[in-house]
């Protein structure tokens, strides 16, 4: 249902609404730890269609960032995250799918679908790191937590209203604009 938004298909007023009805609503799709496979279904279906696929929902957090929904996209990897973490407690690895309402662990053990979605994570803050030399900034950190980054020696803190960038030689650069940069250290 929320392909289109991937695939930058809607207009965006037609977009925004289908975020606003379906997507964020907990009776159908915004659930404590990511969005379920399907929104409802019956007691023999529940276990199939509650679990939360990883990749997919990485692509509708993809799709909510392509029409400005930076915010929502933040919030969806925070409730991905706390259901993944859930799992690496309970079970010290990460599950294939888990639980969108309970987080209760499902399929293979270890499996690469359900690593942490490391790569939505980093575009949601804003950083695109090229090098250990260079990186693109957009924006501001949406999380409600201050987020360090660190590359190969490349040290990326992220906070509310500022950037600090600092190189693997030490040179420091604060970035306090939210507009799309690249900054790189200069010889």
């Amino acid at each position: 249902m929320f392909f289109p938004l991937w695939a930058g298909i809607p207009p965006a007023e037609r977009a925004a609404g289908l975020v606003d009805r379906y997507l964020l609503n907990p009776a159908v799709y915004w659930r404590p730890f990511g969005m379920p496979t399907c929104p409802q279904a019956s007691d023999e279906m529940r276990d199939l269609c509650g679990t939360v696929n990883l990749p997919l929902n990485c692509l509708v957090g993809e799709g909510l960032l392509a029409y400005g929904f930076q915010v929502e996209a933040a919030e969806l990897v925070s409730r991905l995250m706390a259901g993944l973490l859930e799992n690496l407690k309970r079970e010290g690895a990460f599950r294939r799918t888990f639980q969108a309402d309970s987080a209760q662990p499902g399929g293979e053990r270890n499996a690469l679908g359900g690593l942490a979605p490391l790569g939505l994570f980093l575009d949601v803050l804003g950083v695109r790191l090229v090098s250990p030399f260079c990186v693109h900034l957009q924006g501001f950190n949406p999380y409600p937590w201050p987020v360090t980054v660190k590359y190969r020696g490349l040290t990326v803190m992220r906070q509310k209203e500022k950037s600090v960038v600092i190189f693997p030689d030490g040179q420091t650069i604060e970035v306090t604009d939210p507009a799309p940069q690249r900054i790189c250290l200069q010889d």
